[in-house]
């Protein structure tokens, strides 16, 4: 880069890298801002930020999992209930699935039946995601005893190709 001076000696170039550095500034903060937007509105659980690799015991007796889990709900012998926020509801779900946000589940617990037999199967976004089994455990502590997990969750649902429904 060449660099000229002006009548006074100090070089030219000053200017740029001030404006180069208050540009910079400026992005960072925009990212900051987009990135903090984002948590709102997709939440943790959204962005995949929970990254906790056993949300879970791996050998817990309440988890069902593939093919047992696609079999329930072919027959219909279950509520599935999705743990995942409104939004990322709506995106994409099990076909039939409620939901039951875990941020939420004093005002929506109204959407899962009264009769505590009934048969739920909870799920999140995927298996790095803990509140399938957080909300599991609430049911369980509200009366409900035919609760199971899915730890899989809805990535792995989609990911052998079973149908996703939205809204």
């Amino acid at each position: 880069m060449r660099i000229h001076n002006n009548p006074h000696g100090a070089p030219q170039n000053i200017h740029k890298q001030k404006t180069q550095r208050k540009t910079f500034h400026e992005f960072v903060v925009v990212c900051v801002w987009i990135w903090v937007g984002a948590l709102t509105l997709w939440g943790v659980d959204g962005l995949g930020l929970l990254s906790d690799t056993t949300p879970y015991p791996s050998n817990s007796t309440r988890q069902v999992d593939f093919p047992a889990v696609h079999l329930i709900w072919k027959k219909g012998d279950a509520i599935f209930v999705d743990t995942r926020s409104a939004a990322s509801f709506k995106r994409g779900h099990i076909p039939r699935a409620v939901n039951v946000p875990i941020n939420r589940v004093k005002s929506t617990i109204s959407e899962l039946p009264t009769n505590k037999e009934t048969y739920l199967i909870t799920y999140c976004g995927s298996v790095e995601c803990p509140n399938a089994y957080q909300l599991m455990n609430m049911l369980l502590g509200q009366g409900y005893i035919n609760v199971k997990f899915f730890p899989r969750g809805l990535r792995g649902w989609h990911a052998l190709g079973y149908p996703l429904e939205t809204e």
